[in-house]
């Protein structure tokens, strides 16, 4: 689980990826019995007509007054988006990073945002 402390408020940035599962529904074959199993040692859900989906990741927001909030996010969502869809209300301007309204420090786990060039350099290594 990626853990967010809030700077000002929460980040929408990108859920890391263990691995890159580049197509989003797989057919898996039938010789192999326990697909459910390797699916999920991946991080996978898999479905019972044996077709694997995204990975999905737990998220963990602290606001600055400590409050709480947990959701799941997809592989190709922003943590943004997914806390829209769970009722999660977020601070943010831009959508885009650019205005730092969503600035935040990860506390625990690993975040992908391969384009924060709106952050300084101290920011991204706190």
């Amino acid at each position: 689980m990626t853990t967010v402390r809030s700077l000002t408020s929460p980040s929408i940035v990108k859920a890391a990826t263990p691995n890159r599962f580049t197509s989003p529904i797989a057919k898996a074959p039938t010789s192999l019995g326990s697909v459910k199993t390797i699916s999920r040692s991946f991080g996978l859900k898999c479905s019972s007509n044996h077709r694997t989906s995204m990975a999905m990741y737990k998220i963990k927001l602290v606001g600055p007054k400590g409050e709480v909030n947990e959701f799941e996010v997809l592989d190709n969502q922003y943590i943004l988006e997914a806390a829209e869809a769970a009722g999660v209300e977020l601070p943010y301007c831009c959508r885009a990073g650019a205005c730092s309204i969503c600035t935040a420090k990860v506390v625990s786990g690993t975040v992908h945002q391969p384009e924060a060039i709106y952050l300084e350099d101290d920011q991204i290594k706190d």
